[in-house]
């Protein structure tokens, strides 16, 4: 494994066990915002190992593209697409309250778990 595929892979563990802290502090909107950083530093990783340069991008769906991410289910894709967009309202404060209202601890924990799962899936792209 590259050295710079190896950094990434530590940010993206990071990034995940941070989401469940957040989780376990009831600090639902941020433990969300740290499953998307999660699954984008992987993803960057996936990027990484194939030599290429990862762009400065945070979008998940456009991230598994260019690290050519084959067979992509759409449960993974409908989670990507989730995380998306709530990495995008929770960047803007005319949308705060909407998502903040929407992540529930419930909806917090299916995102974690869904992210967990997909984040085992990723990395196996890269041993």
């Amino acid at each position: 494994m590259r050295r710079a595929t190896e950094n990434w892979l530590r940010i993206a563990k990071a990034e995940l066990k941070a989401a469940q802290s957040l989780f376990n502090d009831s600090n639902h909107i941020k433990s969300t915002e740290h499953c998307h950083a999660a699954l984008e530093k992987i993803l960057k990783a996936i990027i990484t190992e194939n030599e290429q340069v990862p762009a400065k991008i945070h979008d998940l769906l456009k991230l598994a593209s260019i690290a050519i991410i084959e067979n992509l289910q759409i449960e993974v894709q409908d989670l990507l697409d989730e995380l998306n967009d709530i990495f995008m309202a929770t960047r803007y404060p005319d949308e705060f309250l909407e998502i903040e209202a929407k992540i529930t601890q419930e909806k917090n924990l299916d995102l974690l778990e869904k992210t967990k799962e997909t984040f085992k899936w990723l990395e196996k792209k890269i041993k």
